[in-house]
């Protein structure tokens, strides 16, 4: 699967809608004074989005990266705007830190720059399908994550 189609995979799973929206909202309207026909009802919907849910972790984790590919380095409380560098291989890629303009520290307003800085940080793909900096724990590393660029320093510490 190429970088593209696994991305196209999961914005395909984060839009999808609820398919019996309508019927449901009929079938709870006519159900105004039966509480067991509501309770069934939000049942399905709540089976529906926990599945929605686990398919777009599932997506997340079976992201390919690709150089030049937007994304979070996550800092435990602060989150870096990053881009892939290089592909060292399938489970292994390199990131720089974006150059970022504050534009309300306390607020962690930040505007993202595509301008590169910094050394590059590796990041090796785990079993779990996480992406952790080289050389840390799984459970607690740093982490990286492909779908999305944020910046943010928590003004706490």
């Amino acid at each position: 699967m190429t970088s593209e189609e696994s991305f196209a995979r999961y914005e395909a799973i984060k839009t999808e809608e609820y398919p019996n929206h309508e019927k449901d909202r009929e079938e709870w309207a006519a159900a105004s004074g039966d509480p067991k026909k509501r309770n069934e009802i939000g049942k399905r919907y709540t089976a529906w989005r926990n599945d929605r849910e686990r398919r777009e972790n599932e997506a997340i984790k079976a992201l390919v990266p690709r150089v030049g590919l937007p994304c979070t380095v996550y800092f435990y409380t602060d989150r870096h705007a990053a881009t892939v560098t290089r592909i060292i291989s399938p489970c292994k890629v390199a990131v720089r830190d974006n150059q970022v303009e504050c534009i309300d520290y306390y607020a962690g307003r930040y505007k993202i720059l595509p301008e590169l800085e910094g050394g590059e940080r590796i990041f090796t793909k785990r079993s779990n399908g996480k992406w952790i900096m080289q050389g840390q724990h799984s459970k607690d590393g740093v982490r990286l994550l492909l779908h999305y660029q944020s910046h943010y320093i928590d003004p706490e510490f």
